[in-house]
């Protein structure tokens, strides 16, 4: 009997697994991949699009690509999820599964934090990237401003990419003495919600590059009237131009139901990814697993996101052919590059299932900005 299984978004998760569907179940069941968007958009890339070294066709790919895959694609949003009828309805009707992976993603609010979604741009949106692209290529003196209005959010790593960026951009138009970049984050340290360590050793990186970081910082609003971000405290930063990272909630169709934990993310098993409801799974950004000991959100990353569904597609082909699910999710990344210049990175290793959890950040190298650049080239090309 042919079954039905649904991927629900086309993001890193949605993409591997339907992959791995596609190859391990062959033409025999219907795997059918949603997404409201034709196009998946590398978000790994963007750091690199704002300062103008990747361009929106070098960073994405039609999603109608995965038909080679043995997966077909619709393109409708989801507007809401019936599991005792085991349907998801869309704007171009219901859709019927007997397994679904959720890989939504995490909804972007700016409007959430007064101001934000008129005086900042947004980095995650193509668009907004794109027009602050066309921004920097013309800014030559003031400040700017990049701030995280909380906690978690989607690719950890990038808001750090981007400050990095912007600090080497100016460097190269010799007009780093002109401009002031300043950081805001509601971290403790930057990017030391895991690891202090970690966390001081990008301090000390922004220190070096006279970035000043703002940390504990709990963003208010953006002021129209005096062009400033109000922070808690009575801390103003005026004035230049404002990145925002905005507020993430767990996807809207979901919200609501019982798959459902705190602030919206879906609960699902951390090692198999599973949810309460038999034969659906929920990967990636969407899911919300904290780290076992800490307490701390699971960062919401790429790697994971690809992990993670790599996991519930396996198992799910194992269910499929009568066998025990076998594959689990460990928790980890290795390989994985954070960009800390036009032409140098550092690796990053991360265990967050470990107790207490294990975060690493190795010295700056071109071979990690590199080895990120090939597995750009490796992701948008043999995946679609």
């Amino acid at each position: 009997m042919s079954l039905q299984i649904l991927i629900l978004g086309g993001g890193t998760g949605g993409v591997a697994a339907a992959n791995i569907l596609g190859k391990t179940l062959g033409k025999e069941h219907e795997i059918i991949l949603v997404d409201k968007n034709e196009k998946h958009l590398f978000l790994a890339g963007l750091p690199l699009l704002i300062v103008g070294a990747r361009q929106p066709s070098q960073i994405t790919r039609s999603l109608t690509g995965l038909k080679k895959k043995n997966v077909r694609f619709l393109q409708a949003a989801v507007t809401a999820f019936v599991p005792e009828k085991k349907t998801v309805e869309t704007e171009r009707g219901p859709l019927r599964y007997d397994y679904a992976i959720i890989a939504l993603g995490a909804e972007r609010r700016p409007e959430t934090i007064p101001g934000q979604a008129e005086r900042a741009f947004n980095p995650y949106n193509l668009t907004e990237a794109l027009l602050l692209q066309k921004k920097l290529a013309d800014f030559s003196r003031g400040q700017i401003t990049l701030f995280i209005t909380n906690l978690p959010f989607t690719g950890t790593i990038a808001p750090y990419e981007i400050i990095f960026l912007l600090d080497a951009f100016f460097r190269r138009k010799k007009k780093r003495n002109e401009v002031q970049l300043n950081f805001v984050t509601p971290e403790p340290l930057p990017l030391g919600t895991i690891n202090p360590l970690v966390g001081k050793k990008v301090q000390k990186m922004m220190t070096e590059r006279g970035i000043n970081l703002y940390t504990q910082a709990n963003v208010l609003s953006l002021d129209r009237k005096e062009n400033s971000l109000i922070l808690d405290g009575d801390v103003q930063i005026a004035g230049g131009l404002f990145i925002g990272i905005p507020s993430h909630w767990g996807p809207a169709p979901f919200r609501k139901s019982l798959l459902a934990g705190k602030n919206g993310w879906l609960q699902a098993h951390p090692l198999t990814l599973a949810t309460e409801l038999e034969h659906v799974y929920a990967v990636g950004d969407a899911v919300g697993i904290t780290s076992p000991l800490e307490g701390a959100w699971l960062p919401k990353t790429g790697f994971f996101a690809h992990y993670q569904a790599e996991v519930a597609a396996r198992n799910i082909a194992l269910l499929i052919s009568g066998k025990k699910p076998a594959f689990r999710f460990q928790g980890g990344a290795k390989g994985a590059a954070m960009l800390t210049g036009l032409n140098k990175g550092q690796f990053v290793s991360l265990n967050a299932y470990a107790a207490p959890a294990r975060l690493k950040l190795s010295g700056e190298t071109r071979f990690a900005y590199l080895a990120k650049a090939l597995f750009e080239k490796y992701w948008l090309t043999s995946w679609f």
